[in-house]
């Protein structure tokens, strides 16, 4: 189960994806990732997951980013599982 602390986190940046990354991003950067770092605002894109993260780590290495794909509902889809 996620702390309470990365719930904050992810809550608070995609609060700020929805409100005023996602019309511009899903028009510019369709299916690569974005890292928000929700405190500065600040966001990072990668072609793979780990890119994005790596970009958003950088810049503010002791801060916890969310990452999602863009245009997406989920950040990895790992595929339909069957019994």
């Amino acid at each position: 189960m996620p702390s309470s602390e990365t719930m904050n986190v992810a809550r608070k940046a995609r609060a700020i994806y929805d409100a005023r990354l996602k019309v511009d991003l899903e028009a510019t950067h369709r299916e690569e990732f974005v890292a928000i770092e929700p405190e500065s605002g600040d966001y990072y894109f990668g072609q793979t997951l780990s890119e994005a993260i790596q970009a958003a780590r950088t810049s503010h290495p002791n801060r916890l980013p969310f990452t999602l794909r863009v245009g997406h509902g989920t950040t990895v889809d790992l595929g339909l599982l069957s019994p």
